[in-house]
């Protein structure tokens, strides 16, 4: 409970004038059984006579000892108790505090000792900053130029820990977000890229690893969540040790060159198809020269030239079936219209292949069947088949429209493919004694269970830009329990809103703002800002209050759209408000309307600031950022409290540790016993 000290010493001074009370009543009872009768008959002859002015004196009494204790109360013990929590603030959070409380002359001289303390203190301080600040500056430079150096790379970088944690990105890097994939300090990639790929990846590196290679690196493609197909190659990043610390990403949009490539291969195989017509004209006509076949030699040589060429250009990468076989379907669509209806197998299978003539290959053979069966939706199955990926295609009579797949018959495209991943196509059977065209491609070596794990990290942490956090590499242990994790270690979403009125259950959310902390710091670049139509007006009464009128949420999008966005970018961390209470309750009110229920763990500063401010009588935002030397910028907009909040969150924490709450959970079981969390909305 707040003020627990108080309340205590309260409590003590009570029983103790009940005790004394008891005593005192027990000994005059004594004393009056020990007279004799005349004696009692005569002091109660007195007592009546005089009555009142011995009812006077009782009063009289305990008003004088009443207000001896209020005095000490609040001239010594209620200063003093206040003085050990404010020589915190000053050597914890805010050096500038002052103490400045209201008590005893013994209390005030010791107030005015610590204050000068204070001044010597502040002084030490800012000379340290100072020179920090000169250091500073000097590593600004150079982190502005490596920062420079990042966006102008024309492939989109991501570095992670060893948990998929991002601590390092490029602007081209967002080229693969998409609405509900963020990319972001201390996100993880598995948003954006599937885990089994990164996985898989990971495995091959430290397969590389074991066996000393020189490039201990892997390759992929795949497809963002917004649709880019990209090609990806993943290194290990390493400690001074050579201990595996993290991993980097370094990836392009590939997506431009299979179109480029894929007009050269028409304009070169179409023109080399005309002149081999021409050719076999001649030679039908017995006008074969040595010139002629010379041109055809050439001509053959050329194509074999090409197709070396294109496998310079695009090497074999591990990809797993289901990326790859998307990516022919996303393509089919767009480029044939035709529709491919894929059944995956449970698990994911991985080929290694050259994705250029696999995806041609494909849609060659998509081409075919469409033209063939004069179709334009297919079905095929996929599942595996020995050392094989086998995709079954379920053809009515395929013997008569599926001749052209026999061997002898394979035209250029389908003899790159065949030829250059040694697969297999040819007429078969499914399960169901049903035709079709089946085509066999060999399986990648696949991962073991247990790929990259029990790795050392250690690095050392400096200075960095928004889109920088190396903090992250010295990151918690995978294992470890949000519940049991320190509070400066976890990822926060610190948040407000503004709403039409304090009624939760007529008002509307007029305004969400949010900021994130990660490895405690608040990260500038990451903000949730937004306006809401409220569908209803808004009073002037809480336009005075926040500055936000009907004109400013006209248009904008209502709760249906903002709440489900708030809900992704707060995702996977722990929530933190000032009066959480009524946040949560505006927020639970839109559930049926929205579907988003957030079960994210809870801080609520107003609480936390009673547990570090016990004896101190506000607790209102203000008052606490002024303990704590915050600056409250755009006081009464969602964004401006909520980065209050967050700075009020990190200054808190250190204060919180001094009284032994270290862990979330040690955080929620003290907020618990506040008077304030049992208030409901």
């Amino acid at each position: 409970m707040p003020l627990n000290k108080k309340n205590k010493f309260l409590w003590f001074t009570g029983i103790s004038a009940l005790l004394t009370f008891i005593f005192f009543l027990s000994i005059m009872a004594i004393f009056w059984c020990r007279l004799p009768s005349s004696s009692q008959d005569f002091l109660f002859k007195i007592i009546k006579e005089n009555g009142v002015y011995f009812f006077i004196s009782f009063i009289l009494f305990f008003e004088v000892v009443g207000f001896t204790i209020y005095a000490f109360l609040n001239n010594f013990f209620i200063p003093l108790t206040k003085i050990p929590d404010e020589i915190s603030v000053i050597l914890t959070v805010n050096s500038s505090h002052r103490i400045n409380i209201e008590g005893g002359n013994e209390i005030l001289a010791i107030s005015q000792a610590i204050n000068l303390f204070a001044d010597h203190y502040e002084t030490l301080q800012k000379n340290i900053k100072e020179e920090i600040n000169r250091k500073r500056a000097e590593l600004e430079i150079e982190k502005n130029m490596l920062a420079l150096f990042f966006d102008e790379l024309p492939q989109g970088i991501i570095a992670c820990n060893t948990e998929g944690e991002i601590n390092l990105f490029n602007k081209k890097a967002k080229i693969l977000e998409a609405q509900n994939h963020i990319i972001g300090i201390g996100r993880s990639i598995f948003d954006i890229i599937d885990k089994d790929i990164i996985t898989n990846a990971l495995y091959e590196i430290n397969v590389k690893k074991l066996k000393k290679h020189v490039a201990a690196s892997s390759s992929f493609i795949t497809l963002s969540p917004g649709n880019v197909l990209i090609k990806a190659d993943i290194s290990p990043i390493t400690d001074r040790r050579d201990n595996f610390a993290g991993f980097m990403v370094v990836f392009y949009n590939i997506g431009k060159d299979f179109e480029l490539y894929a007009k050269i291969d028409n304009i070169f195989k179409s023109t080399a198809t005309k002149i081999l017509t021409y050719l076999d004209k001649i030679k039908k006509e017995n006008m074969t020269t040595p010139e002629i076949a010379a041109i055809e030699e050439n001509l053959k040589k050329s194509e074999q030239d090409y197709i070396e060429k294109i496998k310079e250009r695009l090497p074999f990468l591990v990809v797993s079936d289901r990326d790859i076989i998307t990516t022919v379907q996303k393509r089919a669509g767009e480029k044939l219209n035709i529709s491919l209806k894929p059944e995956f197998p449970a698990h994911i299978n991985w080929i290694r292949i050259e994705t250029y003539s696999f995806i041609n290959a494909f849609l060659s053979i998509l081409t075919i069947l469409k033209n063939k069966t004069f179709k334009k939706t297919f079905n095929c199955k996929l599942f595996k088949e020995a050392n094989f990926l086998a995709i079954f295609f379920h053809i009515p009579d395929a013997e008569k429209n599926l001749n052209i797949f026999k061997d002898d018959h394979f035209f250029l495209t389908l003899k790159d493919f065949v030829n250059y991943h040694e697969a297999q196509i040819s007429l078969s059977f499914n399960e169901k004694s049903e035709k079709g065209l089946k085509i066999l491609i060999p399986l990648a070596e696949m991962k073991e269970s247990e790929g990259v794990r029990n790795i050392v990290i250690a690095r050392e942490a400096y200075e960095r830009p928004d889109f920088f956090d190396f903090d992250l590499f010295t990151k918690r242990k995978t294992d470890s329990k949000l519940n049991d994790m320190r509070l400066k270690d976890i990822v926060y979403t610190v948040f407000d809103t503004e709403t039409t009125g304090l009624d939760t259950r007529n008002d509307e959310i007029i305004s969400i703002g949010g900021v994130r902390i990660v490895n405690g710091r608040i990260l500038c670049g990451e903000k949730f800002n937004q306006l809401i139509d409220p569908k209803i007006n808004i009073p002037l009464e809480s336009e005075k209050f926040h500055g936000i009128n009907d004109e400013m949420v006209k248009g904008k999008p209502d709760i249906k759209e903002v709440l489900p966005l708030f809900y992704k970018f707060s995702k996977d961390t722990v929530l933190v408000a000032h009066n959480a209470a009524f946040d949560m309750k505006m927020f639970s009110m839109k559930e049926a309307q929205t579907g988003i229920k957030f079960d994210n763990p809870l801080l609520d500063t107003l609480l936390l600031a009673l547990i570090v401010y016990p004896m101190h009588e506000k607790h209102n935002m203000a008052a606490i950022a002024s303990f704590a030397g915050v600056d409250i910028v755009g006081r009464h907009t969602a964004i401006g409290d909520a980065s209050a909040t967050a700075g009020i969150f990190l200054k808190l924490i250190p204060l919180l540790a001094k009284k032994g709450i270290h862990t979330l959970n040690d955080a929620i079981n003290a907020s618990k016993k506040t008077l304030y969390s049992k208030l409901k909305y």
